[in-house]
């Protein structure tokens, strides 16, 4: 599914039956060296990101690397020529797209406003302001074996540092992908999504902490940026 972490991916076969030892021995990199979503990859990181999120089949004999190589190449055929040329035009790298995209898909989901907040987050990087995405901290918490803070002070922590995460921090999907690729031409600096489901963007810190305020009650500490 968009939206899950790696070790979550991992676990799913696992659950399904397949040996712990298979499914480490199929995420790793090296066996797909010759598949083009990995010439996106740093060298030395794991596939965190770069499995697109889909159904396949399998049966009782089917090697869990069949799953990921089928896995990683429908992501390759995502990131098309003009989709990396979209990235580009926008300043990033084909794996900081991929990232950015992680971190849209797990803040929003309707595809309008990720489009809107894939341009909040490229606004504050060009400008040197810090993304402030929970999620990213979150992430960056479970990875180190925490529960997921907003306080834990890892290089994921956007809420404490500029830039990008060092990885995508979850699987995405074509949305978030485009979004990135094609984000919206508003000029909001900030967003959250209220209680209802609904998100709000505005321009001031002033305008974002009245939304919040006025909508947002249960899900803020999760969900204002």
């Amino acid at each position: 599914l968009p939206g899950k972490r790696l070790d979550q991916i991992r676990a799913a076969p696992i659950n399904d039956g397949f040996s712990p030892t298979s499914v480490d021995a199929a995420l790793q990199p090296a066996q797909y060296a010759d598949l083009p979503a990995l010439s996106a990859k740093p060298a030395g990181n794991n596939l965190e990101g770069l499995l697109y999120p889909d159904s396949f089949q399998k049966s009782a004999d089917t090697n869990p690397s069949v799953i990921v190589r089928e896995s990683l190449t429908e992501m390759g055929d995502k990131l098309t020529p003009s989709l990396q040329a979209a990235f580009a035009s926008e300043g990033l790298t084909t794996y900081q797209g991929i990232t950015l995209a992680s971190i849209v898909q797990q803040e929003v989901a309707k595809p309008a406003d990720q489009t809107q907040a894939a341009q909040v987050f490229l606004s504050r990087l060009k400008i040197g302001m810090p993304l402030g995405s929970d999620v990213t901290a979150f992430y960056g918490a479970i990875l180190a074996g925490h529960a997921p803070s907003t306080s834990y002070d890892s290089p994921y922590n956007t809420l404490l540092h500029t830039g990008l995460p060092p990885t995508p921090i979850s699987t995405v999907s074509a949305g978030s992908l485009n979004a990135v690729a094609h984000p919206a031409t508003t000029n909001w600096l900030y967003f959250v999504t209220g209680d209802d489901g609904t998100t709000y963007f505005e321009q001031t810190a002033e305008q974002h902490q009245a939304d919040v305020d006025q909508y947002c009650h249960t899900l803020c500490t999760q969900d204002s940026q």
